[in-house]
């Protein structure tokens, strides 16, 4: 019986131990959500530059839906500010993008006076945890649609500012199931 106990908790210590090995959220802006940036705040691309994103991890854009949308862009329309020109429009003011592919991605408001007041954010996803370069392609790859319009899925529940919450708890729910596997099975 205790052995029967114990390989069941033992297997549960593994799912949450892969559960927290996965991917992460991150809220785009923290508190402050997709907005433009604050003459003394840091601006989403410093943000990006401190994050290491992995494929499979989420962007969540939070926004208010009447008043702003999020462009995924060319470099091109990124440097330029250029908001009729997208790949994908995102306004249902909660946005949850996957990072699926490594390299660059760029975004920027729907609001071009916005994007002009540094309200825009470069992703750099490195490649796969093999240890393969983290370099990103000289060109991002487009996705096939252009112009499209994407909505985006709500947020998870339980959503800090990072969301590396998740990965946390997960961990932390291994080592507690890992200990008690231990002490059962002795």
């Amino acid at each position: 019986m205790a052995s029967s106990f114990g390989l069941g908790l033992g297997l549960a210590c593994f799912v949450l131990l892969a559960a927290g090995a996965g991917a992460t959220q991150y809220k785009v802006g923290g508190d402050n959500g997709w907005a433009v940036p604050d003459a003394n705040g840091e601006s989403f691309n410093t943000w990006a530059e401190k994050t290491s994103f992995q494929i499979g991890d989420e962007l969540l854009f939070v926004y208010p839906k009447d008043k702003d949308s999020v462009l995924l862009v060319e470099p091109s329309d990124y440097n330029a500010c250029n908001t009729s020109s997208y790949d994908k429009k995102f306004e249902d003011g909660s946005t949850s993008f996957t990072l699926d592919r490594s390299g660059a991605f760029f975004f920027i408001s729907g609001v071009e006076a916005n994007c002009r007041a540094n309200e825009k954010l470069i992703v750099m996803v490195a490649g796969s945890s093999n240890g393969s370069s983290g370099a990103p392609p000289s060109t991002p790859n487009a996705p096939a649609a252009k112009n499209s319009t994407a909505k985006g899925s709500p947020p998870a529940a339980g959503n800090d500012k990072n969301g590396a919450s998740f990965t946390v708890a997960g961990f932390v729910a291994s080592i507690v199931g890992s200990v008690a596997y231990a002490m059962l099975a002795f």
